[in-house]
């Protein structure tokens, strides 16, 4: 037998001894007392992959409560989401993973997992997001896939499949976005009919002739009683989009909810909107964004293109949206209260004498968020610029796990706008200059925010603002740079810590801060660079002694430091808000 075919031989042992494992665990008394159905899917799923990272190290009964397991997010005691994009995991999909009846979302991408895709995936009825691109799976696309009524987003791009597209998909109720290019998949003369009306999806596939443009035209099944197939393409333009996962609220509801909106609930206030705290029928809490300029000429079809993008980005760091109201020219979003508040209120607070967010908690805050980020710029689709990352847009949740807030809202305040910036008053410095100059946003502007964030964590200071006769000669991003070349970063590192933290730790977030906060956006690392920095910190310092010295920004072009930036005076910084802000979004 050929080394391959050994290989695969052992692969399938290893798939089904896990799984074997994993029954006799849940037939066992000690599963049926603690692990559970999910857990028990998780470890079969973990069972039939093979994890050279061991990035699923943690996927054990014996680790305690699967929600705290990593890439799994939980809601209500039910595994919500498993995100495994990028881990460098072969193997192949267990059929286990159609026990996880609660799953909403469900990505995959840009791994190397082969084998058919488990026809019980179908029994998923929540799920709204299934992202298996960039992968090896072969064998046809289960016709199950169709029936799901709830499925808004599916990518099957990149992988081996074959056979013909299913009737099912071609006529799914609820697809928004839809993604099958670059495969092996056949032209069934039953999906080419173009005697009924019929809608055109861009199926590219997979040709391999470099002068050609890769693909070919599919032509996708007619949509019948009024259903829609949307392409990638066109999300921006449609005109009717079923927003079927997310809660349409009258506004009546919305109102009850929060007391007429009333003053004494208000969380807090931001350039997107004021923020309620409100309690559903039965008690359950909820945050309510008022989006402001409720003149504003968004329709409501463009309001629910964008809030659609908005709830597909679905991961544990950031802020799930649960539903919205459209009515009388307003605009709401509902949200799941956070009771933890943000990182900025966080940062202020002591607990039994010690502040309540110390260096340890400081550090995975700093990671969440990052990795919340790079689901925003690299794992999206479309991407997502969030344009206002800092402490007060960092909720925690029940386990003070960072939740970014507030991303994706500045298409749904005015589009007349060319950008969006919260309050911080007196803050130099504090805009990407880029951003500033120009109103041209990128993913190098949410880096140079995240480098002020880590800033923010470091100090523990509530505006970035330096006090009298700290430092003349610049700001406090060069104040850093000195007291991280004289060694002296003690005078740097928020008191309330009282030195406890690991100053190698200390300096080498000042380093990657550093190193965020570059004048010239193409100086600054990707956020996955970053969050490679923050999990390994390996290299960092290299990093930093390589690019320190690699600019200095031109006098003229730093005049827009010498404005005291004072964006909307009528509102309160959003740094004195002392409880929930989601000033602009899991």
């Amino acid at each position: 037998m050929g080394g391959r075919g050994a290989s695969e031989v052992a692969r399938m042992v290893v798939a089904v001894v896990g799984v074997v494992v994993a029954a006799a665990a849940v037939l066992s008394p000690a599963a049926a007392g603690g692990l559970g159905r999910e857990a028990a899917a998780l470890v079969a799923i973990k069972a039939a992959l093979q994890d050279p990272g061991q990035v699923l190290r943690d996927w054990d009964p014996k680790s305690g409560d699967p929600c705290r397991w990593n890439m799994v997010t939980c809601h209500g005691g039910h595994v919500q989401e498993l995100s495994m994009v990028q881990q460098n995991l072969s193997g192949t999909l267990s059929p286990a993973i159609g026990r996880l009846r609660s799953l909403r979302s469900l990505s995959l991408r840009q791994n190397a997992i082969s084998g058919p895709i488990p026809k019980t995936i179908g029994r998923m009825k929540l799920l709204h997001v299934l992202d298996l691109s960039n992968n090896q799976f072969s064998g046809s696309i289960p016709s199950t896939l169709g029936s799901m009524v709830n499925l808004r987003y599916l990518k099957l791009n990149n992988n081996s499949l074959s056979g013909p597209v299913p009737d099912s998909l071609a006529t799914a109720r609820m697809i928004f976005i839809l993604d099958i290019s670059f495969n092996n998949l056949s032209d069934d003369s039953r999906v080419m009919d173009k005697k009924i009306m019929i809608l055109t999806v861009c199926i590219a596939l997979g040709c391999s002739m470099v002068a050609m443009v890769a693909g070919a035209v599919i032509l996708f099944r007619h949509w019948r009683q009024r259903q829609r197939v949307f392409s990638v393409a066109e999300v921006q333009h449609c005109r009717e989009v079923s927003l079927g996962h997310l809660k349409h609220y009258k506004f009546k509801e919305i109102r009850k909810a929060t007391d007429n909106f009333n003053i004494r609930n208000i969380l807090g206030e931001g350039g997107y909107g004021i923020v309620y705290k409100g309690h559903f029928p039965g008690g359950t809490p909820i945050a309510v964004k008022r989006l402001k300029d409720h003149d504003s000429v968004i329709g409501d079809d463009q309001f629910h293109t964008e809030v659609e993008v908005i709830s597909l980005a679905v991961h544990r760091n950031l802020l799930h949206l649960i539903g919205f109201c459209t009515a009388n020219n307003e605009r709401i979003l509902v949200y799941p209260y956070m009771p933890n508040g943000t990182v900025a209120s966080k940062l202020k607070e002591y607990v039994n004498g010690e502040p309540a967010l110390d260096w340890p908690r400081r550090k995975r805050i700093a990671l969440g968020a990052s990795r919340g980020l790079l689901y925003l710029h690299e794992q999206c689709d479309p991407k997502i610029i969030h344009r206002d990352i800092k402490a007060s847009n960092i909720l925690l949740d029940d386990y003070l796990e960072a939740i970014v807030a507030d991303f994706g809202l500045a298409k749904l305040v005015d589009h007349g706008m060319s950008h969006v910036v919260t309050t911080v008053r007196g803050t130099v410095g504090r805009i990407p200059p880029e951003y500033f100059l120009s109103g041209h946003a990128s993913e190098k502007t949410d880096v140079f925010c995240f480098g002020l964030l880590l800033i923010e964590l470091v100090t523990g200071r509530e505006t970035l603002e330096l006090h009298q006769n700290e430092y003349q000669k610049g700001g406090i991003l060069e104040w850093a740079k000195e007291l991280l070349a004289q060694n002296q970063l003690s005078s740097f590192a928020d008191k309330k810590l009282r030195n406890n933290y690991d100053s190698v730790e200390l300096e080498e977030m000042v380093q990657i801060a550093l190193l965020c906060t570059m004048y010239s956006p193409k100086h600054r690392p990707r956020i996955s660079e970053v969050v490679t920095m923050l999990e390994e910190g390996d290299g960092v310092a290299e990093k930093w002694e390589a690019m320190k010295n690699v600019e200095e920004p031109n006098p003229e072009d730093l005049k827009y430091q010498a404005i005291a930036i004072n964006y909307y005076e009528d509102q309160c910084s959003s740094t004195e808000l002392q409880a929930v802000e989601l000033s602009g979004p899991r």
